[in-house]
């Protein structure tokens, strides 16, 4: 029988962005807010003052559990129908929220800051809050080392139309350009996809030409958007003592410097090997050598499509040859319609999985047209969801876990899958067509986001000084992705830092390594799966809960036994993923034989 292709919604709220159930849960979010607000903090810390506190935090938990309840039910609704007005004008309303409980956060890490540390570590040993006891010691040390709370509340409020509102701004300009290409109006996204992805070079390279040119027609209030994000956040850290542009990210991401370092001169030493990908696939396109619109292109074949149905049951199958508890968890995920897969009009792009705190669940937001990058997708989804799944007994405190190695449980289920394909493919066409896109995300990860870290540095320090022009721009951007990607291409992209929306992303600085970290770190954590067998199935349940409770480092040493800080991780990570070039290479080779 067919599996069902839409989410379950329902169930949470029924009828959607009208559900009377939904805009009463809202109000009284709204009301618990404003009596959380005007409430004062308790008095100093104490014996006298302990269940007072206790009750504030857990009030702030719960608002802020309430709070991504209804965040991810709206989302969820904006994504599978763009003309939902309603929906959209929830969003906004939850956005308020999140900024009011960013405030209430800010006042409660501050009196953190102020407390003894004897009566605070005694307040730690009491439940429930020893088990959030990682999260509220962060929360406390982040706030010795900003400003004043109200200096920092008056930031949080001046950023919402500044800092932001550049950000805004640049999602207005960046989605207004309409281009005519082939005949047909496109968006700039419909644009890109034609340059990345289309089979014929001289399509893709026609299409690069009219993205670089559009680009460059926008590209002076883009250049103003990001200078003056970058001015802001130059001129709060200077006011936080702060002097580095890193600090922020890598508190944010619980690593340290060293490890950042270790990983990126690991990959500027290693990612050469790509290289010989990079001339393989030139001669499989019959290109002299690789430019910019070539990075992605198609190679091989892949003729076989899946229903959803078909999709569904290879991932579960092959998970469960390695894991049978994400096999069980997957199926159960599927068969209770937590996946909106159907291919229809009027939905979002992209794909992403969302949580349901309250529910104690996820729903999983995507498009599926039969592909393997289809296939892919919804095991990466449920990678995610499975990650969640094993943290939901677990509170609040101790769910929260960093950009960095939010990856680990969704790379881990796409390798078992693409490596499943490989095996599964009818000839060599289609192998080829598998290793390309594992390579290509080794381009993306160990080159590409390489050059936006690199470009990021650059720039600034370059800002430190002045606001920087177009041009200064371009030539920053083309510097850091020829250092990347090894001179390895005839033509780059020096538009890039206008066109990609993660450099203007204001809710998460420095938006590109935690990618290259995740990634080579779900690797290892692939590698030890291997090599141990079902014997890791409760190491790796057991790694994925600590996410939220240690840091990077020593959530490494505790489950890996490796030390980040040092290349020898990395070195094995990035070794087993340039494994493939080789095999790509081999297989290039019979190709062009067997054709002779």
């Amino acid at each position: 029988m067919a599996l069902s292709e839409t989410w379950d919604l329902e169930s949470i709220f029924p009828g959607g962005s009208n559900s009377p159930q939904l805009l009463d849960f809202l109000a009284q979010l709204d009301a618990d807010f404003a009596v959380a607000e005007n409430s004062a903090l308790p008095g100093p810390l104490g014996p006298e003052t302990e269940a007072e506190w206790i009750k504030t935090i857990q009030i702030a938990y719960n608002l802020g559990e309430r709070l991504r309840q209804g965040a991810a039910f709206v989302g969820c609704l904006v994504s599978q129908d763009v003309k939902d007005d309603k929906a959209l004008q929830l969003d906004a309303d939850i956005d308020r929220m999140a900024a009011r409980l960013g405030t209430l956060w800010t006042m409660l890490r501050a009196a953190f800051a102020e407390q003894p540390d004897d009566a605070w570590h005694v307040l730690l040993s009491h439940p429930p809050l020893n088990a959030v006891a990682f999260h509220l010691n962060e929360e406390r040390d982040e706030a010795r080392q900003k400003m004043a709370p109200e200096l920092e509340a008056l930031a949080n409020d001046l950023a919402a139309d500044g800092y932001h509102g550049w950000n805004r701004l640049y999602g207005l300009i960046s989605g207004e350009p309409q281009v005519e290409f082939g005949g047909k109006p496109m968006s700039l996204g419909q644009l890109q996809s034609k340059m990345y992805d289309d089979p014929n070079r001289d399509v893709r390279r026609a299409a690069f030409d009219l993205f670089e040119q559009t680009w460059a027609g926008i590209a002076k209030p883009c250049a103003s958007a990001l200078n003056n994000q970058a001015g802001f956040r130059l001129a709060l850290y200077k006011h936080r003592g702060w002097d580095s542009i890193l600090k922020e990210p890598l508190m944010d991401n619980r690593l340290t410097a060293s490890s950042l370092n270790a990983m990126w001169s690991v990959i500027a030493a290693k990612s050469g090997k790509l290289l010989d990908y990079f001339a393989a696939k030139a001669k499989l396109l019959g290109a002299g050598q690789l430019s910019w619109f070539d990075i992605y292109a198609p190679v091989g074949e892949t003729n076989r499509s899946f229903s959803y149905t078909e999709a569904a049951d290879f991932v579960v199958d092959n998970l469960r040859r390695f894991n049978p508890d994400i096999a069980d968890f997957s199926r159960m995920a599927i068969n209770q319609r937590w996946i909106e897969a159907e291919d229809r009009p009027g939905k979002r792009a992209g794909g992403f999985c969302t949580g349901l705190p309250l529910n104690k669940q996820s729903r999983i937001f995507m498009t599926f047209t039969g592909s393997v990058n289809g296939l892919m997708t919804l095991a990466h989804e449920l990678g995610h969801a499975y990650h969640g799944w094993v943290m939901w007994d677990l509170p609040p405190g101790a769910r929260r876990y960093s950009m960095g190695v939010a990856e680990t449980a969704s790379i881990f289920n796409e390798t078992v899958v693409r490596n499943a394909a490989y095996q599964a493919a009818a000839s060599n066409a289609e192998r080829l067509s598998i290793l390309a896109t594992k390579l290509d995300d080794a381009i993306s990860f160990l080159m590409d986001i390489r050059s936006r870290f690199e470009f990021e540095s650059a720039f600034f320090k370059e800002r430190a000084k002045k606001s920087l022009s177009v041009d200064e721009l371009n030539a920053l951007m083309e510097q850091a992705q020829r250092a990347a990607f090894k001179n390895g291409l005839t033509r780059y992209h020096p538009l890039f830092w206008a066109s990609k929306l993660h450099f203007y992303i204001t809710s998460a600085p420095f938006y590109n390594f935690p990618y290259t970290f995740g990634y080579l770190f779900s690797s290892g954590v692939f590698a030890l799966a291997e090599a141990e067998g079902p014997a890791f199935g409760p190491k790796y349940v057991a790694l994925l809960r600590d996410t939220g409770s240690l840091g990077t480092e020593a959530l490494a040493r505790k489950h890996l036994g490796v030390d980040l800080t040092k290349p020898a991780f990395w070195e094995t990570a990035v070794d087993r993923i340039l494994a493939d070039v080789d095999t790509f290479v081999a297989l290039t080779e019979q190709g062009v034989r067997s054709r002779n």
